[in-house]
């Protein structure tokens, strides 16, 4: 299977942190290419790290406006909407999560022969009087019926890059996922939290 990393990064004082190196020294073998959006302003030595331990194939470094969604839709822009279609997955990452804590190839390779799947999550957010049920946006893998879909494309394109984080909450992180199911998608969390006490 051919797989796309997007894996966006922040660190308010510039430089990377050490579960950063070692997420992605554990993602890594799992993705064709990844590419490292950083929101932070890194070095050139920071970023050579990477590049010297094979971590990455590509660097994207842009200011810190539209948080994740614009900064994943910056690098979406920058593989091209085309040449993404060509994946048979795009995983869309940030690095406020701390892991991965066990081997991710079992679950990549449940949902790659799972057709009744279009995206997935590693888990998702209960629905509240404030939000519908969502899967968090930390880690979403989209498959390639879904890359292929005009849908896909149309919502990424709209993305703006809001300067209030919950402006992207209320616009994108709680909507996504009601926005590709809307349109006839299904989804499914590796870590499904309505089956849990």
């Amino acid at each position: 299977m051919k797989r796309l990393l997007l894996y966006v990064h922040f660190n308010k004082y510039d430089h990377i942190s050490r579960h950063v190196f070692y997420q992605l020294e554990h993602m890594r073998p799992l993705f064709d290419k990844l590419v490292f959006i950083s929101n932070s302003r890194l070095s050139e030595s920071e970023v050579q790290k990477l590049r010297d331990k094979h971590l990455i194939d590509d660097f994207i470094q842009r200011e810190n406006k539209g948080y994740d969604f614009a900064a994943w839709h910056d690098g979406m822009k920058f593989v091209g909407f085309d040449n993404l279609k060509q994946y048979d997955s795009v995983t869309v990452m940030n690095d406020t999560c701390f892991g991965p804590l066990w081997d991710l190839e079992p679950i990549y390779k449940r949902f790659e022969v799972d057709t009744q799947v279009d995206f997935w999550g590693m888990t998702n957010f209960r629905k509240t009087k404030y939000f519908e049920e969502h899967l968090q946006s930390y880690f979403v893998t989209f498959k390639q019926q879904i890359l292929r879909s005009i849908s896909f494309q149309e919502f990424w394109t709209k993305v703006k890059d809001f300067t209030d984080v919950q402006d992207v909450i209320d616009h994108y992180e709680t909507k996504f996922t009601q926005y590709f199911t809307e349109v006839g998608f299904t989804y499914q969390a590796t870590f499904d939290t309505r089956l849990e006490e």
